[in-house]
């Protein structure tokens, strides 16, 4: 009866790590098909503030944004690309940041994308995980089949040398 309690809860746990497994690669495969700019990755996020009556001093807050930005640890690389001001990358992260004058304004925005490398590390190491999982699901299966086999087995055999 004990056997019989624990068989449902690692064969529960294993469908649930097979379940799991299945809905994070299908998270991933539509992230990366409906991704709108899928040569750079993944873009996880656009942010966009409106700084008023700035549009004038665009070189000195650039520049500032700039000093900000390497005193916290991240530095910034000038672009090729004619509509971004300012890249900064890591192994995660590719983030595009631009600053557009409107009017009087500075509109200041960026766009954080998740990098090729990142995404593709990702995916690389959840084919694994699916397949292992479905593997051990069904390695558990075959297990408990082959233990009730030998349960039922080894009681009708124990009934029959009882019988003498």
């Amino acid at each position: 009866m004990l056997e019989l309690a624990l068989g449902s809860v690692v064969s529960l746990w294993l469908l649930f790590g097979l379940v799991t497994g299945i809905a994070l690669a299908i998270v991933v495969l539509v992230g990366v098909i409906f991704s709108r700019d899928l040569n750079r990755g993944i873009t996880t996020s656009i942010t966009e503030t409106v700084l008023e009556r700035m549009a004038d001093k665009k070189e000195v807050f650039m520049a500032n944004f700039e000093k900000e930005l390497k005193r916290r640890g991240l530095i910034p690389r000038i672009p090729l690309e004619k509509n971004v001001d300012l890249i900064y990358r890591d192994f995660f992260n590719e983030v595009r940041v631009y600053v557009v004058a409107e009017g009087p304004h500075l509109r200041l925005g960026y766009r954080v994308s998740a990098t090729t490398e990142a995404v593709a590390l990702g995916v690389i190491l959840l084919v694994p995980l699916v397949i292992g999982s479905f593997v051990l699901f069904a390695l558990a299966i075959l297990r408990r089949t082959n233990t009730q086999q030998m349960l039922n087995q080894a009681a009708q055999s124990a009934a029959i040398l009882s019988r003498d």
